[in-house]
């Protein structure tokens, strides 16, 4: 069951990625995604360091960044979406 949240992360981002609008938009949900995973593992790491146990933080690094992750996939569909609805709102108008 370890990999079904990595498959899903894998998926998500690869939505994300597929339903954006340009290189520029496309780079800039790569990088939502990458950048919120890698808060992830600083939290993950800050856990272990507080705590002064480098095997609590290791445990809780790596799933912290698929959650993460997938909270900035979701966040850039939604912002695909947003992009969207505000373009054909924009052309339907015609002025």
């Amino acid at each position: 069951m370890t990999a079904l949240p990595l498959l899903l992360l894998i998926a998500l981002a690869v939505l994300a990625v597929i339903g954006a609008k340009g290189a520029k938009s496309k780079i800039l949900n790569i990088a939502v995604i990458l950048g919120f995973m890698a808060v992830g593992l600083g939290i993950g790491a800050l856990l272990g360091v507080w705590g002064k146990n480098n095997g609590l933080g290791a445990e809780f690094a790596v799933p912290l960044a698929e959650l993460l992750g997938a909270v900035g996939a979701f966040g850039c569909m939604r912002r695909n979406k947003w992009i969207e609805k505000k373009n054909v709102e924009g052309s339907v108008t015609g002025l």
